[in-house]
């Protein structure tokens, strides 16, 4: 009988192997912050040309449109384990004056992401290949500035918390003294302890921890915000030895010297130690709490009552649990005091069904429009392809001609 289950064992983690785990990651930041060079960096080849992450104005008016693009790169580990990474970059975000519409279009994407789980759940009979495409961490990356969390850096923690697991990274780190990085980790975390910003902060539970992972989870906390520097090239030391790193005039920096640089325990703890973790406080907390709200009409009611950031008071807590909106017994003892409870909830999910309605078609216009521009820029590049081989067409007759 222990051989059979051993077997069985054996042969769930073969497929899981072949199956590979999915994975999402979204990376937030201006443009200059190093977004592009540090998806590169990770992934170790290069995801995304730089070159095509800076957007510009197409007018004279101060607005760039966020653009959320996604690439999606196969990794294996030393386990012969695969890794579906699909990563969502966001060129445009805080290049406009007025960014409000980019956290718009970030929070649309991720709820929109819940929804689509939310309606396979509630199917008669499931898509056995539905792909989940919950983002299951974000990347914020922040300039180093010696004075703190910017107005921009404090609205989007505080908007996007709730929803994802934002973990705070200074970019850039070789441009600060050891000392100015400290003084920047120390301001900024400051900030982020005085506006309550929800950031995953590596929860745990105290009574289910060992202390291997305890000491593992206080030494990454301690880190926060990581600290990392990124690189799109490749140098030989001079001993058959490539390694990714910066080339200054004083000598060769290399970006996964753990000495100057958190970026080997980030991506350690992003692809390896606590991507399980990850994924889990995603679908346990985040999703079950906007589960909750989405079919209870909680969260809607409470804004309409004028709390609507009632829920998202504080950050995450050291045990990893959450406060849900008030259950079904909350409910019957608010109805018995205040019978127009029942009328007001049922008009909050009405109410909450047309915005949600509202919400998607919004979403899904956006998403035509981009199609759209797509489209008219290949026919673009068509045209211009056509006009090119009709030149060397040209070209070739003239050269005939004169050879004749």
């Amino acid at each position: 009988m222990a051989s059979i289950i051993e077997a069985s064992a054996a042969l769930r983690k073969r497929k899981n192997l072949r199956r590979g785990i999915n994975y999402t990651l979204m990376v937030v930041g201006e443009s200059g912050s190093g977004r592009s060079t540090f998806i590169n960096t990770l992934c170790g080849q290069q995801v995304v040309d730089v070159s095509t992450t800076i957007l510009l104005p197409t007018d004279n008016s101060t607005q760039i449109d966020l653009q959320l693009r996604e690439e999606t790169v196969e990794l294996e580990d030393d386990e012969g384990v695969k890794i579906q990474l699909n990563i969502i970059d966001t060129p445009g975000f805080g290049d406009s004056l007025d960014n409000s519409q980019s956290f718009n279009v970030i929070s649309d994407y991720i709820r929109h992401q819940y929804d689509e789980i939310l309606l396979e759940e509630s199917r008669v009979r499931r898509n056995p290949r539905f792909k989940d495409g919950r983002v299951h961490c974000c990347l914020y990356m922040i300039n180093p500035t010696g004075h703190g969390l910017k107005e921009i850096d404090v609205e989007f923690m505080k908007t996007l918390g709730p929803l994802v697991n934002i973990i705070p990274v200074i970019s850039k780190a070789d441009s600060l003294t050891p000392e100015e990085l400290k003084l920047n980790k120390k301001l900024i975390m400051e900030d982020i302890d005085l506006y309550h910003l929800p950031i995953y902060n590596f929860p745990f539970e105290e009574n289910d921890i060992s202390n291997e992972d305890y000491e593992t989870n206080m030494y990454l906390r301690s880190l926060v915000p990581f600290s990392i520097i990124g690189s799109n090239e490749l140098y030989d030391l001079g001993d058959g030895t490539m390694i990714r790193g910066r080339k200054y005039p004083w000598g060769t920096l290399d970006v996964e010297d753990s000495t100057i640089s958190d970026f080997v325990v980030l991506r350690n703890a992003l692809l390896i130690s606590h991507l399980n973790d990850l994924k889990d406080y995603t679908h346990e907390i985040l999703y079950e709490r906007y589960r909750t709200e989405a079919l209870s009409g909680d969260a809607l009611a409470s804004k309409v009552n004028g709390n609507g950031n009632a829920d998202y008071a504080g950050s995450p807590t050291t045990s990893g649990k959450s406060s849900l909106p008030p259950g079904d017994t909350a409910s019957v003892t608010s109805s018995s005091r205040h019978p127009n409870t029942n009328q007001d909830t049922y008009l909050a999910r009405e109410e909450q069904i047309r915005l949600e309605e509202e919400r998607l078609k919004a979403f899904e216009e956006r998403v035509q429009q981009e199609l759209l521009m797509k489209r008219q820029e290949l026919l673009q590049r068509e045209q211009e392809l056509r006009e090119i081989e009709e030149r060397l067409e040209r070209e070739a007759q003239m050269k005939q001609e004169v050879d004749v």
